[in-house]
C-alpha cells in the first residue's frame, strides 16, 4: 500500500514538473517572436544641424525629454535593470552608437522604435518621442553627435522569465506598439494652428511617458491625470516645474525629482503654453 503510494506521488511530481517544463517553454518560444518580430517602416529623411546655437537647444531639448536620464549624463549609458527575474536592459553609451547609424536611421529608432535590422527596441519611450517635429528630432540628433566619444556601456537587452511574462500577459510593451498607440490618439489632441497646439505637444512629447499617452494618469497611481494641473495658478505651476515642489511646499514622490532634473529646463514661453493646455484640457 505504502509502495503504491509513493509510486502515485512520484508520478504526480514528473507530471506537475512536465507541466511546468513546457509552460517555461512556451512563454520563453512566445515572448521571443514578440522580440524578434520584424516591422517595416518608412524612410523619412532629417537633416541635423551643425551650428553651435542647435546643439545647444538640442541638449536642452534631450535633457528636458529625459534622453540624458537614461543614457547619462555624458551620453556614456546606463544599467536600468540587472535583475535576472526581470532581466538585463542597459540603455547604450550615445557618444558611440550614433556614429553606427545615419540620422535617417537614428529617425528610425527614436521615433519609430525600430532598428535598422527591423526590430523593435524595447523600453526606449519611442511612442513619447513620435510626435517630436522634425526640428526638434534634429537638433536632438545633432546634440548627440556633438558628444566626445568616450568608453561606456554597450547596448544589451536580455529578457528575463518574468519580462517574457510579462510581454506575453501585455504588462509590457515593445517600442513599436507603444507608437502606435501613441499615433491612435494623436487626433484627440489639438492640431497645427489651435492655441492649444504647442501646450499639447509639449505634453506629448515630455508627459507621456509617466502619465500615459492620454495623459490620464497611471493606474498604480504614481502619476495622477494631468487634469490635476488645472487646479494650479500658473505661478504655483512654473514653480513645480522649476523646483519640485507642489501646492504647500510638498515634495512628491516621482515628480519632484523629475522637475528639477528635467522640466526646470523649460522656457517660461513653454510652462504658460503647457499649463493653458493642461487647464483648457481639464475644462
Amino acid at each position: 500500500m505504502m509502495r503504491r503510494a509513493v509510486r502515485v506521488l512520484r508520478s504526480i511530481a514528473i507530471g506537475l514538473v512536465a507541466v511546468v517544463l513546457v509552460v517555461v517553454v512556451a512563454v520563453y518560444a512566445l515572448s521571443e517572436l514578440i522580440l524578434r518580430r520584424t516591422y517595416a517602416i518608412a524612410a523619412h529623411a532629417i537633416v541635423a544641424p551643425r551650428d553651435s546655437l542647435s546643439i545647444a537647444e538640442g541638449e536642452r531639448l534631450a535633457r528636458l525629454r529625459g534622453c540624458t536620464g537614461c543614457h547619462g549624463a555624458q551620453g556614456e549609458g546606463e544599467v536600468l535593470s540587472d535583475n535576472w527575474l526581470l532581466g538585463r536592459i542597459v540603455a547604450p553609451n550615445l557618444s558611440q552608437s550614433v556614429r553606427e547609424f545615419s540620422d535617417e536611421q537614428l529617425e528610425g529608432l527614436i521615433r519609430q522604435g525600430v532598428r535598422p535590422n527591423g526590430r523593435s527596441l524595447f523600453v526606449m519611450p519611442s511612442g513619447m518621442f513620435s510626435a517630436l517635429t522634425d526640428n526638434d528630432l534634429g537638433r536632438i540628433i545633432a546634440f548627440m553627435r556633438s558628444l566626445p566619444a568616450r568608453s561606456g556601456n554597450a547596448r544589451d537587452v536580455r529578457v528575463g522569465p518574468l519580462g517574457r511574462t510579462g510581454l506575453l500577459a501585455h504588462k509590457f510593451t515593445t517600442a513599436v506598439e507603444d507608437v502606435r498607440r501613441a499615433k491612435s490618439l494623436a487626433s484627440t489632441h489639438p492640431s497645427s494652428g489651435d492655441p492649444n497646439w504647442k501646450g499639447a505637444y509639449l505634453a506629448r512629447t515630455v508627459c507621456t511617458e509617466c502619465h500615459g499617452f492620454d495623459l490620464r494618469g497611471d493606474p498604480g497611481g504614481t502619476a495622477p491625470d494631468l487634469r490635476i494641473a488645472a487646479s494650479y495658478p500658473l505661478g504655483a505651476f512654473a514653480h513645480l516645474m522649476r523646483t519640485g515642489k507642489a501646492a504647500g511646499g510638498r515634495e512628491l514622490t516621482l515628480m519632484s525629482s523629475v522637475a528639477r532634473n528635467r522640466f526646470s529646463r523649460f522656457t517660461d514661453d513653454e510652462i504658460s503654453a503647457l499649463h493653458q493646455y493642461l487647464v483648457a484640457r481639464a475644462q
